[in-house]
């Protein structure tokens, strides 16, 4: 009998690979499959305002289902960088990403760097020494059916348009770490707890997302 594929012998090479088809066929089948008790982790309400629903998790590398219920155009504030690599495929709506170009400036600084590390459920944010200066690039608009990648490092922001839900594949860097830019002389927000997300309202998420198919 064949064995029944796992997320890591399909979904992985696909999202790397671009193959749209593959993870547009996969991604839908998984939603119909969802179970909230049975998901590789609890599902949390992200302190970035998107609700994330672990799939599957294998060492350093992790795959999560990213949803923002609301049908409102929003971009955040909040400009930081990944200690992993991401490539993501849009399910249904639109998201933005602002690349960020920030340099060290000691001399003429406008931000602060600090380190964000998830303890639990709570991420914990750390004021760093490295004091600097930021440039925005062009927003890129990525609408449902694309898959882009955005490499370990590099500081983005984003946004959405409408429902909007994402498979996400994350691959940690060896050290990598989390960091957000913020004022020169406080921290940009207190500790930011991870908020578990109830069964019903898993449910109540996925299903949003299949009606939207349809």
């Amino acid at each position: 009998m064949r064995k029944t594929p796992i997320p890591e012998d399909v979904i992985t090479p696909a999202l790397r690979d671009g193959d749209t088809a593959t993870v547009r066929q996969w991604a839908w089948r998984a939603l119909h499959a969802v179970v909230p008790g049975r998901l590789a982790a609890p599902a949390v309400r992200h302190p970035l305002e998107f609700t994330c629903l672990p799939l599957h998790r294998h060492g350093d590398s992790g795959l999560c289902l990213h949803v923002w219920p609301q049908d409102e155009e929003t971009v955040s504030p909040v400009v930081h960088a990944h200690s992993w690599d991401l490539w993501s495929y849009v399910v249904c709506g639109t998201v933005f990403n602002q690349v960020v170009t920030v340099r060290d400036d000691p001399e003429r600084p406008a931000h602060r760097l600090y380190e964000a590390r998830s303890v639990g459920r709570v991420d914990e944010i750390r004021a760093t020494q490295r004091l600097v200066a930021c440039t925005p690039q062009a927003s890129e608009e990525i609408p449902a059916g694309r898959i882009y990648r955005l490499p370990s490092g590099v500081f983005h922001r984003s946004g959405h348009r409408g429902l909007t839900a994402t498979i996400v594949l994350g691959e940690h860097h060896e050290g990598r770490k989390n960091l957000v830019v913020g004022p020169l002389d406080a921290a940009p927000r207190p500790d930011q707890p991870r908020v578990a997300c109830p069964p019903h309202e898993v449910r109540t998420l996925v299903q949003l997302i299949l009606d939207h198919k349809s």
